[in-house]
């Protein structure tokens, strides 16, 4: 996702619900919010997968997603 793209937090959420590597970050949060969050609340903000500082999937799946995403 180089190129200095700006990522919208609804494309965080659509991708979040929609990815099937999402992995909650329980250091954000701890085990007992794990259990509380609905698909409707999953974004890429709240997965491990996501570097905050980067802006970026660490596993490179967010624009596959997003693209899977834009086709439906």
């Amino acid at each position: 996702m180089g190129g200095g793209i700006v990522v919208s937090t609804e494309q965080l959420k659509a991708v979040g619900r929609s990815c099937e590597d999402f992995e909650l970050d329980q250091s954000l949060y701890g085990n007992s919010f794990v259990m509380s969050v609905t698909p409707q609340e999953r974004s890429c903000e709240i997965c491990r997968h996501w570097d905050v500082n980067k802006k970026e999937c660490r596993i490179g799946v967010f624009d596959e997603v997003l693209s899977s995403l834009d086709q439906s």
